[in-house]
């Protein structure tokens, strides 16, 4: 049973989130002070706020009650993970995006700003277990209209999707079979994770398939209308949905990124020699669109450029080595010290990008003071 105390509370979400035996690591707290503060031993202002950095939530919202019921954290997060079980770090981690989102979806409103992402959103379910993949191929075309991105290849979807309002972080998880994640309340900030020691995070046709698969599911599969699923973990093999909503995703992703109109026109400029050797076309697809070899062999196929026995054998090749080095490079962050005086050198790796930006807008604009700003920033 819940606990109704504020200590109470605390270690309710510390259990939840399966952190009690990290909590004196990321609070800074020795054992047996926690023991005590547990046992019902007053605890002073600096100890609650490390307590609650530690536990992802916001002070102020745990203090007043409403540090999103611990007791649905289990179901919120764990029921995204059919695969594995998550540790209490990437739980934790998850939280922590949770709350960020929350907070810059706040600072937005307070700037008088919009999320462009929200221009594209359109929850439904897949329609059919035969045709999810054609759906994703559509919905992944119609994205591309629907966010105002102009046709041709996206050399550099991290920066697209920054531009849309949605942040997108480059963390460090504990498990390696997660490519990323994403989540988006109502309210609040679109979030992509993307994990930096996954198996694929060093090949950036693999990071960007992973951008443009939750870009799939913030648009069409997570809601306002149920709150217990709006986590998305993209991780290796099965997915945290549905079977038929992960085949979407997936399809979803190479439509996007490569839009079968745009596909075709570009098919037809090829010298013939590139086309009538099926090897040579994907190679040359790939490095054209930023795609992988082998996501590249099935795109053809699925564009009708390749028959499915063709594409199927080229893809369970190793195939050539492809160069998709001006593909996402990584994204270049200025000191903080030399954007704000009083702020760190730089930013924890949660809050580099869009949200460093608003949180330095929402600073010079007066809505947050520096000490705030400072304790965003530095939230890990």
């Amino acid at each position: 049973m819940p606990s109704n105390s504020l200590a109470g509370r605390m270690f309710d979400r510390a259990a939840a989130l399966a952190l009690q035996d990290a909590l004196p690591r990321l609070a800074g707290l020795p054992t047996e002070r926690l023991e005590a503060i547990r046992a019902g031993a007053s605890f002073s202002a600096v100890e609650f706020e490390a307590l609650c950095r530690a536990l992802a939530v916001d002070p102020a919202a745990m203090y007043r009650g409403e540090d999103a019921q611990p007791e649905r954290i289990p179901t919120r997060f764990r029921t995204a993970m059919v695969s594995e079980h998550p540790s209490g770090d990437d739980l934790r981690l998850l939280a922590l995006a949770v709350e960020q989102g929350r907070i810059l979806g706040h600072l937005i409103q307070q700037l008088g700003r919009t999320v462009r992402v929200q221009d594209g959103r359109e929850i439904r379910p897949p329609e059919g277990p035969r045709e999810t993949w054609r759906e994703g191929y559509q919905l992944g075309e119609r994205a591309r209209d629907a966010l105002r991105i102009l046709p041709g290849p996206l050399t550099d979807l991290d920066a697209v999707l920054r531009d849309c309002g949605a942040h997108v972080a480059r963390v460090a998880m504990t498990s390696t079979a997660i490519d990323g994640a994403s989540i988006w309340e109502p309210g609040a900030v679109p979030i992509i994770l993307l994990n930096t020691r996954g198996r694929r995070y060093g090949h950036p046709g693999a990071v960007r398939a992973t951008l443009a698969h939750e870009l799939c599911h913030l648009l069409h599969d997570v809601g306002d209308r149920n709150l217990t699923t709006q986590v998305s973990w993209g991780v290796e093999g099965t997915g945290n949905f549905a079977e038929a909503v992960e085949v979407r995703a997936r399809a979803f992703a190479p439509a996007f990124l490569a839009p079968p109109p745009g596909i075709r026109q570009w098919h037809g400029a090829l010298p013939r020699r590139v086309r009538s050797k099926p090897s040579s076309l994907v190679k040359a697809m790939a490095e054209h669109w930023g795609l992988s070899f082998e996501g590249a062999a099935w795109h053809a196929k699925n564009c009708d450029l390749l028959e499915a026995d063709v594409a199927s054998a080229i893809a369970a090749r190793s195939g050539p080595w492809v160069n998709l080095a001006r593909f996402e490079p990584r994204p270049a962050y200025l000191p903080l010290s030399q954007l704000h005086p009083g702020l760190p050198e730089e930013a924890a790796d949660i809050w580099k990008g869009t949200a460093t930006d608003i949180v330095l807008d929402a600073l010079d604009e007066g809505h947050i003071t520096l000490g705030r700003a400072r304790e965003l920033l530095t939230w890990s």
